[in-house]
């Protein structure tokens, strides 16, 4: 699977929304849009979002696997969280809320 990769500040990004949502949906053509030079989004199709996400939480997943082995055996210590939010922060997981 090829893609390929278009980046546009976000007034053009604007006018050209139908056009760029067609290419990221079925040509998968990312577009990175620009807000400003520490602003910025890519537009990638629904299908590529959702493979990101599993893929991401496939790999939480095995490092909090690999951090309860390490309780197993010895070589971390076994910690109790009162919330969700401590737990994936002291894992370092990032977002609670999904």
């Amino acid at each position: 699977m090829t893609t390929t990769h278009d980046s546009l500040g976000i007034s053009e990004a604007r006018s050209q929304l139908g056009t760029l949502v067609a290419r990221a949906v079925h040509g998968r053509r990312h577009t990175t849009i620009s807000r400003s030079t520490t602003e910025r989004a890519v537009l990638i199709s629904e299908e590529e979002f959702e493979e990101y996400v599993r893929l991401k939480r496939e790999r939480e997943a095995a490092e909090v696997r690999a951090k309860m082995d390490a309780v197993a055996r010895g070589e971390r210590e076994m910690t109790i969280y009162t919330s969700r939010e401590q737990g994936y922060a002291d894992l370092g997981l990032g977002d609670v809320t999904r």
